[in-house]
């Protein structure tokens, strides 16, 4: 079968954890901007904006499961002003 793959299918090999430990530490090809995206992650998870400088490895296992909170809130942030602004009609 060509064409696209079904989301589930196209998203079973994927290691959201490593791709999200790699865009902290500026590896990757989508890699957040210290220190202005880790601040606005971690603010999201409810963190001090002090770990926005400390690398995924020195994160204890809490502070890294909120920067995945928080980077969750920021796609669902992002997908509702996508929509406000544009992409579904909005308000």
């Amino acid at each position: 079968m060509n064409g696209p793959r079904p989301a589930a299918e196209a998203l079973a090999g994927v290691d959201f954890l490593a791709r999200l430990a790699d865009a902290w530490d500026g590896r990757g090809p989508k890699a957040f901007s210290p220190p202005l995206e880790h601040r606005a992650i971690a603010a999201l998870g409810g963190l001090d904006p002090k770990v926005a400088t400390v690398s995924w490895r020195e994160l204890t296992p809490y502070e890294r499961g909120q920067i995945l909170f928080g980077a969750r809130m920021a796609v669902d942030l992002g997908r509702a002003c996508a929509w406000t602004f544009g992409e579904g009609g909005g308000a």
